[in-house]
């Protein structure tokens, strides 16, 4: 189910994007809040980050069982969460926003098209907020997480405006 969902989800953020200027996609609302431009570029870092652990853990973890782990923290779209790595403050066009997209992108490709969830029933990730959780559940966190950022670009869109 998440395998296609990701896909629409990221249609939906890239849909977000498209249409702004140099101007918007940079510009912060606030002192302490990021542009749209750093919020795209902690999604691709992210799903960098969590697609390379998944394909770690795939290919080194036997046996090892882990219960599903409650993701419901994105549910809550106006609660700020740390996030461990702060994007950079560089202006960037949105020609390398996408290829910064299209990048991260092609780990989840190589994780959906290598792997089923039937194949990795018996492995587990380490996550640095979740602890141990399911490999194939990087699909659902990948999601919420960019679904919770799109939420979060919108707003930011509404106070640049």
């Amino acid at each position: 189910m998440w395998e296609t969902k990701v896909l629409k989800i990221r249609e939906e953020l890239l849909r977000s994007i498209s249409d702004l200027s140099f101007e918007e996609l940079n510009e912060k609302p606030s002192d302490g809040e990021w542009s749209i431009a750093q919020i795209v570029l902690h999604l691709s870092g992210a799903e960098t980050r969590f697609l390379k652990l998944a394909l770690d853990a795939a290919q080194e973890n036997e046996g090892e069982t882990g219960e599903e782990v409650d993701l419901s923290v994105f549910e809550d779209k106006e609660k700020k969460l740390k996030a461990p790595i702060e994007p950079s403050e560089e202006p960037h066009s949105i020609e390398e926003l996408k290829s910064a997209l299209q990048a991260s992108r092609q780990l989840t490709e190589k994780f959906i098209n290598t792997y089923s969830e039937r194949e990795l029933s018996q492995k587990t990730m380490n996550h640095h907020r979740f602890g141990n959780m399911p490999v194939w559940q990087v699909l659902e966190l990948l999601g919420r997480h960019e679904e919770r950022h799109i939420h979060q670009i919108e707003q930011t869109k509404k106070k640049i405006s």
